[in-house]
């Protein structure tokens, strides 16, 4: 297990430092690595999803917990954002990154390529269907908070129309791969190898262009913030998670999935919010690498014990 552990984390942080060291000799531009990342979403991402969620088993309706749990998880964490923030008198703009990073986790491109890295296609659909929830609070929880701190509260429908855009397709695929499954579509054998392959290879090829955002600066100033954040992501959320899998009598799989999913370090996701409407983006950046550094030995003695 550990050996997949290990792979599954070498692969996300090898491919955001490859994107990093590429920006840095001037290899891959952001330009760039924007048309990588549409050419991802618009054609890698939606397979992968139809592909996973085609397999994917509905019996019993204790799945439908798993985006209820994600989104109660998700905002509850404004509670103690709100209160660090007011405590630490953080500026608008600060306080507007410190929330978004606290409300959106790595639910994506860590947890559920760590639960494929673990458990195989199944536990890979069962963690994409954990955050169905995470576009509609990003679009609309996200854009709230982010329009009531920042400094520009009107983002330029240049950079917020084609991420809804591109949000959609992969959407898409999940509703394919789910209409082929409820309507008892068998899916074809040769299905399966070739999403083992895709999943990593999707995963890869979108952190490697994000990488190239990243602007690795001095952490000192953010360290408090950063401390703060890492308490919310793996000790609250945790906390909140376990209480809501014994609420809701999950066993198995789907257990685990919400578990390591509420365990996740902040998203990249926040960084995109800062770009369009003039929050903080040092801060962000700051609590994405803080919280993702900290989450590499998290997880390695985490993992373990909610298996």
């Amino acid at each position: 297990m550990l050996t997949r552990l290990s792979l599954g984390i070498g692969l996300f942080v090898g491919s955001l430092a490859m994107g990093w060291a590429l920006r840095r000799r001037g290899w891959l531009t952001e330009a760039h690595a924007k048309r990588v990342i549409r050419l991802t979403m618009r054609w890698l991402s939606p397979v992968v999803l139809c592909l996973s969620f085609w397999r994917l088993r509905f019996a019993g309706a204790h799945l439908a917990w798993l985006p209820v749990i994600g989104f109660a998880v998700s905002s509850s964490t404004l509670l103690p954002a709100w209160w660090y923030a007011r405590r630490a008198q953080l500026s608008a703009p600060q306080t507007g990154s410190f929330l978004t990073c606290a409300l959106f986790s790595n639910l994506g491109f860590l947890g559920a390529f760590i639960a494929f890295a673990l458990y195989g296609e199944a536990a890979y659909g069962l963690a994409m269907l954990y955050l169905v929830y995470f576009s509609p609070s990003f679009y609309l929880l996200g854009f709230a908070i982010a329009k009531r701190f920042g400094q520009d509260r009107h983002p330029s429908t240049e950079s917020a129309e084609p991420m809804e855009e591109l949000r959609l397709y992969p959407f898409l695929g999940l509703l394919t791969g789910v209409v082929l499954n409820l309507a008892h579509v068998p899916r074809p054998a040769i299905c399966e190898p070739i999403n083992r392959l895709l999943i990593p290879i999707d995963t890869a090829i979108y952190l490697t262009a994000v990488g190239t955002y990243l602007r690795v600066e001095s952490l000192g100033p953010w360290r408090q913030a950063g401390l703060a954040m890492s308490a919310i992501k793996f000790c609250y959320s945790p906390l909140i998670g376990w209480a809501l899998v014994w609420l809701a009598h999950l066993e198995g799989l789907p257990r685990f999935i919400v578990l390591l999913q509420t365990s996740m370090p902040v998203a990249i996701s926040p960084l995109m919010l800062t770009m369009l409407f003039g929050l903080d983006r040092r801060l962000a950046t700051a609590l994405f690498l803080m919280t993702t550094c900290l989450a590499i030995p998290w997880l390695f003695v985490y993992v373990p014990l909610i298996r």
